[in-house]
């Protein structure tokens, strides 16, 4: 098979959303569309993308989110193996609610 310097594009699931728009924002929209000869989904997917690659926040608050995530994943599956060796009790009620305060602690500094 041919190697070219352009990769096939990827084909991806796609979901379909609704969303209003301004008046003037959609004729912009369009006539971006005309101007580049692409579709308004395609528009708003590549603009989507430009912004989720170029905020620097927003990637800092997703990585804090993954982390506190990924934390969480991590007290559910100690929290799992400790019930199943005794019946849960105080301490186990207490793991949890530090944790959640923690991670809510976190998101208000976070946000300050």
């Amino acid at each position: 098979m041919p190697s070219s310097f352009i990769p096939q594009p990827i084909k991806r699931a796609k979901q379909q959303i609704t969303v209003k728009l301004y008046q003037d924002q959609l004729a912009m929209l369009d006539s971006y569309g005309l101007f580049i000869i692409d579709s308004r989904d395609y528009i708003i997917s590549q603009a989507l993308e430009r912004v989720f690659k170029t905020d620097k926040e927003f990637a800092r608050w997703l990585e804090h989110q993954r982390n506190a995530n990924s934390d969480a994943q991590c007290i559910v599956t100690r929290t799992e193996s400790a019930s199943s060796a005794s019946p849960s009790g105080p301490r186990h009620e207490e793991r949890g609610k530090h944790s959640r305060g923690e991670v809510a602690g976190e998101m208000e500094r976070e946000s300050a």
